[in-house]
């Protein structure tokens, strides 16, 4: 099972890579973790979470202490990082838009892996699970918490 998790994080770091994630501006929130509560994250997930940790770059991850060990994280993404996200064209990578989150949102998929990304205002995140293997799934347990993220914004 660790080994699962382990390359379930090394696909999403290089899809983050990829698709051209950079360190964080000062648009992201001094505390990532202070959009959404670990409540608001373990109703979404239906699995109760530990508290928000907060990492750089900004970044908000909570975990549910299940076997499949799964995991919710939110990350702020750079000024600008938005009309690249969504123009770039990558090999492999499906892209797709969400209606009702944000200003604007967007879908990505690799393989089992989709990631939910959104722009309110001049800010961009992306909120991604692991441990769950439904890409759909993924993407049902992202858009709440997304849509709570963007109201906080």
């Amino acid at each position: 099972m660790q080994s699962n998790h382990a390359a379930l994080v090394a696909a999403f770091v290089a899809l983050l890579i990829a698709t051209g994630a950079q360190h964080v501006g000062a648009q992201a929130p001094g505390n990532s973790c202070a959009q959404i509560t670990a409540a608001q994250v373990s109703s979404a997930l239906g699995e109760t979470v530990s508290a928000g940790r907060q990492g750089p770059p900004p970044t908000c991850t909570w975990e549910a202490n299940t076997p499949k060990h799964e995991v919710v994280t939110l990350m702020y993404s750079p000024p600008g990082d938005w009309n690249t996200r969504k123009t770039r064209q990558m090999p492999g990578v499906g892209m797709s838009p969400v209606s009702g989150v944000g200003d604007d949102a967007l879908a990505m998929s690799m393989g089992t892996l989709t990631t939910l990304f959104v722009k309110k205002g001049s800010v961009t995140f992306m909120v991604r699970v692991y441990g769950v293997p439904d890409p759909a799934r993924q993407l049902a347990i992202e858009t709440p918490i997304a849509k709570q993220v963007a109201s906080q914004l």
